[in-house]
C-alpha cells in the first residue's frame, strides 16, 4: 500500500455499498435546487483516489500559499489576488462587482477584503466618472509595491506545490482535466 493509498484509507476508509435493487427517479433538476441522483452509481477506486487527491491539493497548498504570505507579508491569499487582478488592469482599477465575480467572493466580503486593503492605503475607492452609482477599486503605488514585494512568496510556493511537483506532460494533462472541470462548473 502506497502513502496515497495510507491517506484515503485512513481520511476515506472503505464503506460497503449496500446492494439493493435501483427504483426509478426522477432526474435531477438543479435549476429547482435539486442535486445529486440517488441512482448514480458511487466513484470506483481511480475515481475516489482522484477526487481526494483534488481536495487535498486544492485545500493544502491554498492554506500554505495563505500562511506563507501571511507569515512573510501579512497579506492573505484573497487580499494577494485582489491586488493581482486590479494589477493587471491598463488603469489599476475594476468595479468592485467585476472584482467580486473574478475574486469568486461575494459583494460583502469584497467589500469587507477592500476595507482591510485600504486601511493599509494598498487599494482606494473611487467614484466611476462616467455612473456615480458604481465605485472603482483601485490599486495605490504603496499596493503595486506590496504586490511587487509577495510576488517572490507566491511564485515559489505555486511553482513548490503545483507547477514544479508533477512532470511536464502530467502538468498539461492536469490543466486539461482542471479547465474541463471548469467548464462543467460554468
Amino acid at each position: 500500500m502506497d502513502a496515497m493509498d495510507q491517506t484515503l484509507t485512513e481520511t476515506h476508509p472503505p464503506v460497503a455499498t449496500p446492494v439493493t435493487t435501483p427504483v426509478a427517479t426522477p432526474a435531477a433538476d438543479p435549476a429547482a435546487g435539486q442535486v445529486g441522483d440517488p441512482a448514480a452509481p458511487p466513484l470506483d477506486a481511480d475515481q475516489m483516489r482522484a477526487w481526494v487527491a483534488f481536495i487535498q491539493v486544492a485545500t493544502h497548498a491554498l492554506d500554505r500559499l495563505d500562511h506563507e504570505l501571511q507569515a512573510a507579508h501579512q497579506l492573505t491569499l484573497g487580499d494577494y489576488e485582489i491586488l493581482v487582478s486590479l494589477s493587471a488592469e491598463p488603469e489599476h482599477r475594476l468595479q468592485m462587482s467585476t472584482l467580486a465575480a473574478r475574486s469568486l467572493v461575494s459583494q460583502s466580503r469584497l467589500t469587507y477584503r477592500v476595507d482591510r486593503l485600504e486601511k493599509r492605503g494598498f487599494v482606494e475607492r473611487v467614484p466611476c466618472p462616467t455612473d456615480g452609482r458604481r465605485i472603482w477599486a483601485e490599486l495605490t503605488p504603496t499596493g503595486f509595491a506590496a504586490l511587487e514585494a509577495a510576488y517572490p512568496v507566491h511564485l515559489e510556493g505555486v511553482r513548490r506545490y503545483v507547477v514544479d511537483p508533477p512532470a511536464r506532460e502530467d502538468l498539461a494533462a492536469a490543466t486539461r482535466a482542471l479547465e474541463a472541470m471548469l467548464a462543467a462548473l460554468s
